[in-house]
């Protein structure tokens, strides 16, 4: 199944700490396949993301392995997509 992630910072919480952690995990799950598109937003507030999973709960997991969402520095908004 494909998903869009609208993942964005939570005010007042700073990434700087955990960047270098997320980064490493994205990377990862790009290079599974799990993450196909990764699109910054140039307000600098967080990112969209196409996102590969079996189901729900597969995405659920994959997004809670994010450093980012293990310590709410990050909200994930997430809707079924299917790619045209």
């Amino acid at each position: 199944m494909k998903f869009h992630v609208d993942a964005r910072f939570v005010e007042g919480k700073d990434p700087a700490p955990e960047m270098a952690a997320e980064l490493a995990r994205v990377n990862e799950l790009r290079a599974a396949g799990v993450i196909e598109q990764l699109i910054r937003r140039t307000d600098d507030t967080g990112a969209f993301l196409i996102m590969e999973a079996p189901d729900a709960a597969a995405l659920e997991e994959a997004l809670e392995s994010l450093p980012f969402a293990r310590s709410s520095t990050m909200t994930f908004v997430v809707d079924v997509v299917e790619i045209l």
